[in-house]
């Protein structure tokens, strides 16, 4: 193997242990200073099409918003509740604007996916780019996330979040168009290129 193989290769792991003990760290400990934490709880924003209520009690949602979203909060909540996601973690941003990005584990079924989708419509002012779904734990969405560098983010159009919201893509079409978009298709994301 040459040099920049093996280093592209130890930057991904490296990476990806970056991502697993920054998920335990937010998972396990008291917030950082400058932020504040919402208990764990859920939202809803109606589906087109069906929704699986039940289904979805692994599934770890962390978003972070701004200062100025801490009363949608309860919305959010009741958003994800509805769709059987009882797991949401949240942080807000003293000053300033979260990242306009999204991350979806490859097991989140298309509904929920779509749900996560809208909501980082609303409240965090768009979806400009998705984070590869290699980078997290199956069961995880992340919106607004500031745990990656730029590089890591994969720019997104808004007619590729348009049809990444079609309510008629099957689970798998879902995450067979995210892993396009971000270039997981081709084995390495479209940033290594």
């Amino acid at each position: 193997m040459n040099y920049w193989k093996i280093r592209k290769k130890t930057r991904n792991i490296l990476l990806q242990i970056l991502t697993g003990l920054t998920l335990l760290f937010v998972s396990n400990v008291e917030p950082a200073h400058g932020w504040t934490e919402s208990s764990m709880t859920t939202v809803t924003v109606a589906e087109k099409g069906p929704v699986s209520p039940g289904t979805n009690p692994k599934i770890l949602v962390e978003i972070f918003l701004s200062a100025d979203r801490k009363e949608d909060l309860d919305e959010i909540k009741r958003a994800f509740e509805a769709v059987s996601v009882t797991r949401v973690r949240a942080q807000f941003f003293r000053a300033g604007n979260p990242p306009q990005n999204i991350a979806i584990g490859k097991s989140v079924p298309a509904s929920v996916a779509r749900l996560a989708i809208r909501l980082a419509i609303a409240y965090n002012r768009g979806v400009k780019h998705l984070l590869p779904e290699y980078r997290y734990f199956p069961d995880h969405i992340a919106i607004g996330t500031s745990a990656f560098d730029e590089a890591s983010q994969i720019p997104v159009r808004p007619e590729d979040i348009e049809r990444l919201s079609d309510p008629a893509l099957t689970t798998e079409q879902f995450h067979e168009l995210y892993r396009n978009l971000t270039g997981e298709d081709k084995r390495l994301p479209t940033y290594l290129h």
